[in-house]
């Protein structure tokens, strides 16, 4: 059995009690991670709010793994009603899962976060359990927006892995090379850094493609004079660290330098106004101010940032239509940029911890204007 968070139970324990739910039923693979401390397939699990005990009931082949990797208090093998089994955990009869939950869950407010479950699997738990199944998706994400030391210790640590990954990307970046030759290198080094999983495509985005926010490493050949944007995602233990660093291979255009210099003075200027008590729009609001007065307002076009966590995009966004209070706790990323198309593009971004003080950053890497 794993090291139990019991911080992270204690919280969301409160919090359900405070909103009248008895039990919290969870079916996702995130929020499973969340509440037992690892995934387990073809399972669900239940947090009892009064007993503060969070429990499995688990599919037959997963009974033995769930007990070496979870810190589940009850494991609760499922079956149909004609299969045998002789494996030493207590089991649950019915017909699918969800009929065996209702021999668990008798009575009591069950909830559930709509967010995470189909209208098909929402229908066929509140029909076994012959009651309301109530929406506990607010719930949920208040307790995960604010991590526990347990969490921000591996967020630390998610943090330098993809440190690791960009300052592994500069080094073997020359001309000639491809982007996705540097993506498909990097993934494997991170890998055997210690990474759980490395977000399906790594941006690698030179030249002009640096101007798309979101493009996927190709075969472009790396070229002198070339902005490269480097956005790499990837996580251990299933939390993640995300990270966004813009170099040169060698003198680009004088616009892009000046570019740099605005983007930086922008990022620098978020990260400065993180703290508890300002509202997420008000960090947009910094950072967007200086693009725009420099001149470049309208090529910066997504939000500051976001926060991050078991998911890479998570509640709340630095954006200027989330007025959500920052709060002591909350892991955010803060990624301003200007995006020109034919003339290329800047983006810059960390991972910070908000703690009473201000915005801890988790990511190290040297952000000033680079050339390689």
């Amino acid at each position: 059995m794993v090291r139990r968070d019991i911080e992270r139970i204690k919280k969301l324990s409160g919090i359900l009690e405070e909103a009248g739910i008895d039990y919290l039923v969870v079916l996702d693979d995130i929020n499973i991670k969340y509440l037992a401390g690892n995934t387990i397939d073809y399972s669900l699990v239940f947090l009892d709010v009064k007993e503060g005990t969070v429990n499995g009931l688990v599919n037959i082949m997963e009974a033995e793994r769930a007990s070496q990797v979870t810190w589940l208090d009850n494991i609760y093998v499922y079956l149909r009603p004609q299969t045998e089994y002789d494996g030493g955990y207590e089991t649950v009869r019915g017909e699918n899962l969800y009929d065996a939950l209702s021999k668990v869950l008798t009575e009591g407010r069950v909830g559930i976060p709509y967010d995470k479950v189909t209208h098909r699997q929402y229908m066929q738990i509140s029909e076994a359990l012959g009651r309301e199944v109530v929406d506990a998706t607010e719930y949920l994400w208040r307790a995960r927006k604010i991590k526990t030391r347990f969490e921000l210790d591996i967020m630390v640590k998610s943090g330098e892995l993809v440190d690791f990954g960009i300052h592994k990307a500069i080094t073997i970046s020359k001309e000639g090379v491809t982007e996705k030759e540097i993506a498909d290198t990097v993934k494997c080094e991170m890998f055997k850094y210690g990474a759980d999983r490395v977000f399906d495509f790594l941006i690698v985005a030179s030249g002009l493609n640096s101007a798309n926010p979101h493009w996927r490493a190709s075969n472009k050949k790396l070229e002198e004079g070339d902005p490269i944007t480097f956005d790499f995602v990837a996580s251990i233990n299933g939390y993640f660290g995300d990270e966004t660093r813009t170099v040169f291979l060698g003198e680009p255009k004088n616009e892009l330098k000046k570019i740099y210099e605005i983007v930086l003075e922008a990022q620098v200027a978020a990260v400065e106004a993180v703290e508890p008590g300002v509202k997420t729009s008000e960090v947009d609001a910094v950072a967007r101010k200086i693009i725009e007065d420099a001149g470049y307002g309208k090529y910066f076009i997504h939000s500051t940032g976001h926060g991050i966590g078991l998911e890479v995009h998570e509640p709340p966004r630095l954006s200027k239509t989330d007025d959500t209070v920052v709060e002591e706790g909350m892991v955010l990323t803060v990624e301003p940029g200007i995006y020109i198309h034919g003339l290329g593009g800047v983006r810059i971004e960390d991972m910070v911890y908000v703690d009473k003080s201000g915005a801890r950053v988790l990511t190290k890497l040297n952000k000033a204007y680079t050339i390689i």
